[in-house]
């Protein structure tokens, strides 16, 4: 009885619970960035444009997923209908998953090493971005290609039946591992680079605590990463469909929170906006309703003065003309880039 409980387990509805809540995250956070870049700061850059990328691989991602869960992923091998055969079906589009998560990852620290330099540009700071995305760029294309050529043709990984050989699966872990390495490398490089960059600059300490905070999101990923390569094993076990929940479920979390991460600190600039357009709105209606004031006491100063004949009063158009009421002060509207943000 305990043994049939077991196998009619599933994770698949967990998966996809985590998938979607962590897609609309990204997707709401992505249409806030657009709606700063081009609305408010009109600063578009290559920031931007790399995270948009990385949302596109993130969408086919959720797709690639969504098939693997019609197809029996996150049950017992034992309780589907053809386990072979949907076996095999997961396993490839499982294949093309994994091309698409080190690409999203990809152009997420791309994004990322494009905002830092937002913050301060300098050929230092270039050289040492450049270098690092060099070896990025270099490890992803590594991995897409021995998964390309894991099989020879491909279409053998999930055909049996197809004629031709099969690369070691120790040599495809091989490679992801030292993708993987490179990942962390360079998350926890793009972590601590605003902490460096802003341990001299003069604003107010929670502000750039805050700042520090939110920029280093991206450990999140970093952290799944590591769980990730452990977890890759479970794709050669013999109950695989049910097994590979572990790595499925901090893949998605990998990509999901790089987005995030890159798109918060990204969105800072819409609240401050949006406290000095309140404020800018508070400061007019004061000096409205205190131009109103000033202008009904003369206008009864000058009733007053007419109903006595005073040939000494100033008449009240007069009065009111040459009255200099102070007009709201001009909204100076800072253009709000990565390094306005700091600005105190």
């Amino acid at each position: 009885m305990a043994q049939s409980q077991t196998s009619s387990h599933s994770t698949t509805a967990g998966i996809l619970a985590e998938l979607y809540i962590l897609f609309m995250i990204a997707v709401f956070l992505i249409g806030l960035r657009i709606w700063v870049r081009t609305r408010i700061s009109k600063n578009w850059g290559w920031d931007d444009s790399f995270i948009i990328v990385a949302w596109v691989f993130l969408l086919i991602g959720v797709v690639l997923v969504q098939i693997e869960a019609n197809y029996g992923m996150g049950h017992h091998l034992e309780t589907l209908k053809t386990p072979e055969s949907q076996a095999l079906t997961i396993m490839k589009f499982n294949t093309f998953y994994q091309m698409d998560n080190v690409l999203c990852t990809l152009f997420t620290k791309l994004s990322i090493s494009a905002y830092i330099l937002r913050i301060k540009d300098s050929k230092r700071i270039r050289w040492v971005l450049g270098v690092l995305m060099t070896l990025m760029a270099l490890a992803t294309i590594a991995v897409i290609v021995v998964l390309s050529v894991s099989c020879m043709p491909l279409k053998k990984l999930w055909d049996p039946t197809v004629p031709g050989t099969c690369l070691d699966l120790t040599t495809v872990y091989y490679v992801a591992y030292v993708q993987s390495g490179f990942t962390i490398v360079i998350d926890l490089c793009l972590s601590a680079a605003p902490i460096l960059i802003l341990w001299n600059v003069k604003i107010q300490r929670g502000r750039k605590s805050l700042i520090c905070c939110l920029l280093s999101l991206g450990l999140v990923a970093t952290i799944s990463n590591a769980l990730r390569n452990d977890f890759q094993t479970e794709l050669t076990t013999s109950d695989m469909t049910y097994n590979m929940t572990g790595v499925t479920v901090v893949a998605i979390l990998e990509l999901s929170s790089g987005i995030i991460a890159a798109c918060i600190p990204a969105c800072m600039p819409l609240w401050t906006w949006r406290k000095q357009k309140i404020g800018s709105t508070t400061k007019d209606r004061y000096d409205s309703r205190n131009y109103m004031n000033m202008k009904d006491r003369f206008s009864e100063d000058d009733k007053a003065s007419s109903s006595k004949g005073s040939s000494s009063s100033v008449p009240g158009d007069v009065a009111l003309s040459q009255l200099t009421v102070g007009q709201p002060p001009a909204v100076h509207h800072e253009v709000y880039d990565g390094r306005a943000m700091y600005r105190v």
